[in-house]
């Protein structure tokens, strides 16, 4: 195994992988660059919450402004109807999901931590990019007040953008007023807050350079004539890792109050609801993928082209969403690192392009994780039985805090599972049961939430890959309980596994 090669002088992401100009999903998405750019300001830790979220706004934002100047472009082309209405199809579902992005917004930045940042003082709006949707908005209705679409599906599409963003786009200027107050020296603008030139120029889609076919690649390069559809998947995983990061760090706070002594139990339950808001944001963001139809996706995903005569080849494999190191420390957080299978995993065998774990990884797998917390609050509390901190409706209940905090975890583990089944749901409805673009594909997705198993022919791992709910004895005690607090046999209650 061999260190990935780094592409425009990006940050290592702790990889190791077979070949060091193999197409890698570090390197394409430009994840640890990304993971560069928040910077706060102040002296609040919690301000990263306010770059990453702001920051998933401004890239959505580059998408729509390269779909709507199309669809625009398009609007009296007989030929184009199908494309146009895609593109608005697509950009109606991203206005939605910024709707459901901006009240997680508001519920973390606002209502959760009470930000409120400096900013210099400047025209209005504050995003330029949201100025210019403003702008194409406006061009859009005049237009369609000037000649209807001969197709009824485009003039429906149309008009379902123009309404989803006259409601949403007050919203986020609401959610600005809310978070900056105006100063007029000693702050930053709006761009060098959120450092948008530099976040903005990471959608290069550097892959593997073009190489005779069966061949090793020997350099990278960025994608020529990046597309709307490869700019969104780019853009997509982009904000993904974003709100990665942004749970990570709810979920760090969370764990240092568990663990503290006494644990501060209400500030833990705070922050891990701030966890599942997120989480209930990515299970709809999921499904924004699904917007490539299938052959734009192959376009992009395996290209060939002849060379003098010689067939070449590029495209996205043998990269993979797997490839995220954040999203592996979510699962390490959350409790896989018991898992056999999981460790078996990380640590990769022969037969596999790349090495999961990373320093950063193999770090989080010696520290102790939400369940070894969640265990230490109630130790320390002298709960030996999970049915103890639960009581009748309208009892008195000593252990109210903690009652609490287990349905929040279930929460929590509830929507890592649902989104481990949407993302199936999705990978399917792109390409079906092929193999994805790495080595693992559906059938290792239906295997990890056990609607399969691999046949032997393709498993790569000896142990299947099943993975467990974080929290199985709190799914347990809910079959446990009774209205009177007892265990339906009888028998009284057990201790906690």
């Amino acid at each position: 195994m061999q260190i990935p090669a780094r592409w425009n002088g990006d940050p290592e992401c702790g990889h190791s992988v077979a070949h060091p100009y193999q197409t890698h999903y570090c390197s394409y998405i430009r994840v640890p660059r990304l993971l560069t750019l928040q910077q706060p300001a102040g002296d609040r830790p919690d301000e990263i919450l306010a770059l990453l979220a702001l920051q998933a706004f401004e890239l959505w934002f580059k998408v729509l402004l390269a779909d709507l100047p199309t669809a625009l472009a398009l609007l009296r082309s007989p030929a184009g109807v199908d494309q146009i209405a895609k593109l608005l199809n697509r950009c109606a579902g991203l206005l939605g999901l910024l709707d459901d992005q901006a009240e997680v917004a508001e519920a973390i930045l606002i209502r959760s931590h009470g930000l409120r940042l400096p900013l210099a003082s400047g025209r209005e709006p504050l995003s330029d990019q949201l100025y210019a949707l403003k702008g194409l908005a406006e061009q859009a209705a005049r237009e369609l007040a000037q000649e209807v679409p001969k197709d009824s599906r485009v003039e429906r599409a149309w008009h379902d953008v123009l309404a989803r963003f006259e409601r949403w786009s007050p919203r986020f200027v609401g959610l600005l007023a809310a978070l900056f107050e105006r100063q007029r020296s000693g702050a930053q603008d709006y761009r060098e807050f959120l450092r948008l030139e530099a976040l903005l120029d990471l959608q290069t889609g550097a892959k593997a350079d073009w190489t005779p076919a069966r061949r090793r690649p020997q350099a990278l390069t960025p994608t020529e004539d990046l597309t709307p559809d490869e700019l969104l998947f780019i853009i997509v995983h982009q904000v993904f890792e974003l709100w990665f990061r942004a749970q990570l760090h709810e979920l760090d706070a969370a764990m240092a109050s568990l663990l503290a002594r006494p644990p501060d139990v209400l500030a833990a339950t705070d922050r891990l609801r701030n966890v599942v808001r997120i989480q209930r944001l990515l299970v709809e963001m999921i499904h924004i993928p699904s917007s490539l139809r299938p052959l734009g996706f192959l376009q992009f995903r395996s290209q060939f082209k002849t060379i003098q005569g010689v067939v070449h080849e590029r495209g996205l494999s043998p990269a993979s969403g797997t490839e995220s190191y954040q999203f592996r420390e979510l699962e390490i957080i959350g409790g896989l690192k018991h898992s056999v299978a999981y460790q078996e995993f990380l640590q990769g065998n022969r037969r596999m392009h790349i090495r999961f774990l990373t320093p950063t990884q193999a770090k989080r797998l010696q520290q102790p994780g939400l369940p070894e917390a969640f265990q230490q609050a109630l130790e320390a509390r002298g709960i030996t039985d999970l049915l103890d901190i639960f009581t009748p409706p309208g009892d008195p209940n000593p252990h109210s805090d903690l009652a609490e905090l287990a349905d929040v975890l279930l929460e929590f583990d509830q929507f890592f599972q649902l989104w481990r089944m949407n993302h199936l749901t999705m990978v399917q409805s792109m390409i079906g049961r092929k193999s994805g673009t790495g080595f693992l594909g559906p059938e290792y997705l239906k295997e990890t939430v056990g609607m399969g198993i691999q046949g032997e022919d393709d498993r790569l791992l000896p142990t299947p890959q099943l993975r467990p709910r974080f929290f199985e004895h709190l799914w347990e005690v809910r079959t446990r309980m009774e209205a009177g607090g007892h265990e339906p046999d009888g028998q009284g209650p057990r201790s906690v596994p």
